[in-house]
């Protein structure tokens, strides 16, 4: 049985995971956190340097990657098995090393694994965390409810009981900064781009992590208005965005000065 602790941590309570391996859950400030944050306010520079970009935590997954020097990455907690492995895959990219590759997938040595195996490692963790966090949220554990929903957000996928299981967290938790970006993220994937970005908003204004303010850039973008979807990106990067999300922050940067991404059109959300 694979942990699931509780995702996007509510600000009420935090919910333990099975194994009781906890939550890493890495808040900093960053920007104006008063309630008088709104969306030209991306277009100021934060005012507090973000300590970390973990918020995005939700389950105890950790990776390791490691080159042909034998060096290894480490990486993780992560959202997703697949985000720990990327972000660890990266940072060796990162150093310049060469052969970097995955050795550690979750509570998983894949080392020795062709890319089949690995991915079949990754699904296996996948599909057993889903479907512990569905009997969870329905037993009333508003951070499995979140989890999911968030899940459901990032792959594009059950849209229609990611926004019931969204709701139902925030009932619990209505100002809670990581439910309302999933929230969001829901809106956002389902086109209602106004309503996503009012809900943005409202999660930036408790909780601006590196995260938040790219999902509200990618919105921004959607809507055609990429000066502030510029302006929020490039704020994303100065509130410590890790490396997987940064690299994804800079193509868009990119597209937009190429003037690719001017133009409407959902983007997969910054993760």
């Amino acid at each position: 049985m694979i942990a699931l602790s509780s995702p996007r941590s509510f600000s009420t309570s935090s919910l333990r995971s099975l194994l009781g391996l906890g939550l890493i859950l890495g808040l900093a400030a960053c920007g104006d956190t008063s309630s008088n944050w709104e969306p030209q306010d991306m277009f100021a520079a934060p005012t507090e340097a973000k300590l970390d970009d973990r918020y995005r935590a939700m389950i105890d997954f950790k990776a390791l990657a490691r080159d042909d020097a034998g060096k290894e990455y480490a990486a993780g907690p992560s959202a997703t098995v697949l985000g720990a492995v990327e972000e660890a895959v990266t940072m060796c990219q990162q150093s310049n090393a060469q052969g970097c590759k995955a050795v550690r997938v979750g509570l998983t040595w894949v080392d020795g694994l062709d890319q089949a195996g690995i991915e079949a490692v990754i699904s296996s963790y996948r599909d057993t965390l889903t479907a512990e966090a569905y009997q969870a949220a329905g037993q009333g554990n508003m951070g499995a409810a979140n989890w999911l929903a968030y899940h459901y957000a990032v792959r594009g996928e059950n849209l229609g009981e990611a926004e019931r299981l969204s709701k139902q967290a925030l009932q619990v938790a209505p100002d809670d900064g990581g439910a309302l970006d999933t929230y969001g993220l829901i809106l956002y994937r389902q086109g209602r781009y106004q309503e996503a970005e009012d809900v943005f908003v409202r999660a930036n204004k408790v909780m601006p992590t590196a995260e938040h303010i790219a999902h509200f850039a990618d919105n921004a973008l959607a809507m055609g208005k990429t000066d502030m979807a510029r302006a929020a990106y490039q704020r994303a990067l100065q509130a410590g965005a890790g490396p997987v999300l940064s690299q994804t922050i800079q193509k868009r940067l990119l597209a937009l000065d190429l003037n690719a991404g001017a133009g409407t059109g959902q983007q997969a959300p910054a993760q």
